[in-house]
């Protein structure tokens, strides 16, 4: 009788685990759809052969989905979203929308560098997302705490919400990727972490030989 309960949890489990992993590259693939759609809407910009920088980039990012999602498939992780009460859904919208606003500017320092918008929040998100993982390869559960505490705490000020956009946007990517790398054994743990900073450096860098003239 146990062994029968046992092969059912276990089966239960394979099921839930897959979907996990399923989820995960689905999500990631829709926001990796999304970067290439904001590539294409400044197609007119890019370099004689920015086309092949773009699947590159797409090419690399792809490389290290697969290798994460198959990572939550192994060492799936329980959400670790608050409980937050109901929100004020009108703060909410307002903040965000005042985060996108004021990153979009932000962003715009990278004119300077040939990347036009708005390709230059790609380039913000990587770089942020960058120097955010690199902070995590020593202080990982400080960098997942910091984001945790201005994302998914309760929000009462239109503040709260603009921050938690912001983190969002600047470090949210580096926030998953940690969090999957959280219950991997640590050297296992520290080698792709360090590889995930320089996968970010080289996205970077990608952005720029897009669009460089």
């Amino acid at each position: 009788m146990n062994n029968q309960s046992n092969k059912k949890q276990n089966r239960l489990n394979g099921n839930l685990f897959l979907k996990t992993g399923f989820m995960f590259f689905l999500k990631a693939n829709i926001l990796l759809i999304m970067l290439i759609f904001t590539f294409l809407v400044n197609k007119a910009e890019w370099q004689y052969d920015g086309g092949t920088s773009v699947i590159m980039f797409v090419t690399f990012a792809e490389l290290f989905i697969i290798l994460l999602s198959v990572l939550v498939f192994i060492k799936p992780n329980v959400n670790s979203e608050g409980k937050v009460n109901e929100r004020e859904q009108s703060k909410e919208w307002i903040g965000a929308l005042i985060a996108f606003v004021s990153l979009s500017l932000f962003s715009l320092i990278f004119l300077g560098a040939n990347i036009p918008y708005p390709s230059t929040l790609i380039f913000l998100i990587l770089m942020t997302n960058f120097m955010v993982s690199l902070y995590s390869v020593v202080f990982h559960p400080v960098a997942l705490g910091i984001y945790e505490a201005n994302v998914f705490q309760e929000k009462t000020t239109m503040l709260d919400y603009i921050f938690k956009y912001i983190a969002i946007f600047l470090s949210g990517i580096n926030y998953y990727v940690q969090r999957t790398l959280l219950k991997l054994p640590l050297l296992i743990n520290k080698f792709i972490a360090v590889a995930f900073v320089l996968f970010l450096l080289w996205q970077g860098f990608g952005v720029i030989a897009i669009f460089d003239k």
